[in-house]
């Protein structure tokens, strides 16, 4: 399979598995789906055919900053148990930081982006656990390699992937298990990048739909065919 073809597909797969109140397993298997195209090549080989720079719109948060309040309360309980190691954030989820737009409630200092693949994957502050900042690698890297997406396993190779399997194991976001969840977040910030990739590609005549699976509606966006 060419990767022009290969590249369509698998935008069309996450599309598909994301538009109707996908359960958990759909959610961990468009997290086996966004692997190629975030830790591999493909968008960028994709890209390259199509003759585009893809990037990925995010907000970038911006710096922590503790109130006056929390600094005497952290001074007051230092001061009589010195062991005790300072937390500002306990844990923070900001799916919103993948939505590519300010909102009323975007916190002061955070600011709009648009990254590489390879910066997009370093992005931030979507999941905080006792004030570390967790990427959207380390999130991708549970769902796809620990969680089942593409393998399943008690323990995860990377140390900090690890360490969020550890921190997320029963938590739960919006009624679904937390990991999928955020899978579904990083998938729609990923076809808002690829779905121009994707019809850039047809445009140009480097894909074809198979005719008896997808058809493309006269706004140049793929479908099942009815």
């Amino acid at each position: 399979m060419h990767v022009e073809q290969l590249f369509v597909e698998t935008v069309i797969d996450i599309d598909q598995k994301l538009r109707c109140n996908p359960s958990e397993y759909g959610l961990l298997k468009v997290a086996g789906l966004l692997r190629p195209i975030l830790l591999e090549k493909l968008l960028d080989d994709a890209s390259a055919a199509a003759g585009m720079d893809a990037k990925f719109r995010v907000v970038k948060p911006g710096p922590y900053v503790p109130s006056p309040e929390q600094d005497e309360a952290w001074a007051k309980l230092l001061a009589k148990r010195p062991e005790v190691q300072r937390v500002d954030v306990a844990v923070e989820i900001r799916t919103d930081l993948l939505s590519g737009e300010l909102h009323e409630d975007s916190q002061p200092g955070d600011h709009v982006v648009e990254l590489g693949r390879r910066d997009f994957l370093k992005h931030a502050g979507v999941l905080v656990y006792s004030d570390y900042s967790y990427t959207v690698e380390h999130i991708l890297r549970v769902a796809a390699n620990s969680l089942g997406g593409i393998h399943w396993g008690p323990t995860n190779w990377e140390p900090r992937s690890e360490e969020l399997r550890k921190h997320m194991e029963g938590d739960v976001w919006f009624g679904r298990p937390l990991p999928a969840a955020m899978m579904g977040s990083i998938g729609e910030c990923t076809l808002r990048t690829c779905r121009p990739v994707a019809d850039e590609l047809t445009r140009l005549g480097l894909y074809a739909p198979e005719s008896s699976e997808w058809v493309w509606s006269a706004d140049g966006h793929c479908s099942v065919r009815a």
